[in-house]
């Protein structure tokens, strides 16, 4: 018999939800057994608070219980909003808890008397999504902290500081019955899914009406707001189409297409200057789109590259495909002419019936000819609407991990006896999710770096300081196998942008050696 105590604990903590703070220098876990806080570039723990050990069924209500945290969102370093859950959960998921991590005690506490699926937190609002409505909390001064008496007679006691938390119930806003709790929440608007099938509705925070505009024909499944809460982006149950809508005017600005397959939008994240937009599904991929297409990379080798096409004559393939004035890889303007101001070669009318093959220089080699037959097909009324959607520009896999259906504890079978008095094997039902009733873990979920300012260090190995030379991406995942990843999106050396994986961290294990 083995009475050694095992070295590894057998029962690790998992990760039950991920959220970034609005300023994306940080990123909070919930876990089976409390919360952390890492930051954001390096993946380096900053803040995890006590928890105190169950005492029957007395507990203090300024800590924390040791168990489950199913909901966490942080506001940088100082105030977090958290929910229990989990299989062991801390106490009531009805119950939102504010909590300052500089007194590290709660400081406001509100039963909603139904189950919470997710939180939205900013400086000035806390937004609490149910299922069939959200209510928004403004933040109030609430008290002020009395100055701290030092530890030690020679340390300096901590000054006073002035406590601000939800408070006050600024609206009640009524949604389409909301599983996977979808809101954007900015500086002075809501983002949220209408009352109707595949409709968003905006919320002013500072007074005005809502609007509501339609998005897709099936329910949404994704939503992004920008920094500035100018752009929104949208994706449906379908994942294959990402559309892009103005906040202002509702205008529909793009659409982009993820893939043809059906697939599971797990996070869509658009950049600090809106000039990128970034998506993942559970095909494993991150798709990043250009809302811009008009900027160019600066690529020396893609501007030599460019002039010396224009420099050669088009094709005899080209001429019969083009007509005047208008781009190959479109035949909406096709004459069947050539335009008076090309200089390529014209060809003959014996050429053109085919009485006679044009000359070899004329010719177009194999793989022009496919992609001249590609962009007429494409061009052509016949083509399907998949060829002629915009793709991304760049694409690159993340970790998924190998989660179980019982990633978060306990057996995936257990046995009864029928009324016949046989024995039977029965699948335990798998646990879910505050956002996600299927149980799956959280993963993909994806952050641009914030903007870097003047004086402020760039992003990334590359130094990346604005969206024209690239951008940085976050990938974070949970589960029982939680991983943070960074991407970056540089310009590629043939023209066009490469997305590279710079390196990951299992943020739950020991980074460095003591």
């Amino acid at each position: 018999m083995n009475t050694r105590q095992a070295i590894q604990p057998l029962t690790d903590p998992v990760v039950l939800s991920i959220s970034f703070s609005a300023s994306r220098n940080r990123f909070i876990a919930g876990l089976s057994e409390g919360c952390r806080v890492f930051r954001m570039d390096k993946c380096l723990p900053t803040y995890q608070p006590s928890l105190t050990t169950r005492d029957g069924k007395v507990t203090d209500p300024a800590t924390l219980v040791d168990g489950g945290i199913g909901l966490a969102v942080v506001l940088d370093d100082r105030y977090l909003a958290i929910v229990s859950g989990g299989k062991s959960p801390a106490g009531s998921q009805n119950v939102l808890t504010f909590w300052d991590a500089t007194l590290g005690r709660q400081i406001a506490r509100f039963d909603l008397h139904e189950r919470i699926l997710s939180l939205r937190l900013s400086s000035r609002y806390t937004v609490a999504i149910l299922a069939a409505r959200s209510i928004v909390f403004e933040h109030q001064d609430l008290e002020t902290q009395e100055p701290t008496p030092p530890a030690s007679p020679s340390e300096a006691p901590l000054p006073e500081s002035e406590l601000r938390g939800p408070n006050k119930i600024k609206d009640l806003v009524s949604t389409a019955p909301n599983p996977y709790a979808l809101a954007c929440l900015g500086s002075n608007i809501l983002v949220l899914p209408a009352q109707s099938v595949g409709q968003v509705q905006l919320v002013p925070l500072a007074g005005g009406s809502k609007r509501v505009f339609r998005a897709h024909s099936s329910a949404v499944r994704a939503l992004a707001l920008s920094d500035d809460g100018s752009v929104v982006a949208t994706a449906s149950v379908q994942g294959t189409l990402v559309r892009v809508f103005s906040t202002s005017t509702l205008d529909q600005l793009a659409e982009f297409r993820r893939g043809v397959d059906q697939a599971v939008i797990h996070s869509l994240a658009i950049s600090p200057s809106n000039r990128w937009l970034a998506c993942t599904s559970d095909k494993g991929t991150m798709h990043v789109f250009d809302l811009k297409p008009s900027s160019v990379p600066p690529n020396t080798a893609r501007d030599k590259d460019t002039s010396a096409q224009h420099r050669k004559s088009s094709s005899y393939a080209s001429h019969r495909l083009s007509g005047g004035g208008f781009d190959k890889d479109s035949l909406s303007g096709m004459s069947g002419r050539s335009s008076p101001q090309s200089t390529a070669y014209q060809g003959s009318v014996q050429e053109y019936y085919g009485l006679r093959p044009p000359p070899m220089s004329a010719s177009p080699t194999g793989q022009q000819a496919a992609v001249t037959a590609l962009a007429a097909f494409k061009g052509s009324s016949l083509a399907p609407r998949v060829l002629k959607d915009v793709r991304s520009v760049a694409s690159a896999p993340f970790h998924t991990g190998n989660d179980t259906p019982h990633w978060q504890g306990g057996p995936s079978h257990s046995w009864t006896v029928t009324p016949t008095g046989h024995r039977k094997r029965v699948k335990n039902p798998v646990l879910s999710l505050p956002d996600n009733p299927t149980g799956r873990p959280p993963k993909g979920i994806i952050a641009f770096a914030p903007k870097a300012t003047g004086t402020g260090k760039p992003h990334g190995l590359s130094n990346i300081r604005n969206d024209d030379e690239g951008a940085v991406i976050y990938v974070v995942g949970g589960g029982s196998d939680p991983r943070w990843e960074m991407f970056e999106l540089l310009p590629a050396e043939t023209g066009g942008w490469t997305l590279i994986n710079r390196g990951y961290r299992k943020y739950l294990t020991r980074q460095f050696v003591d």
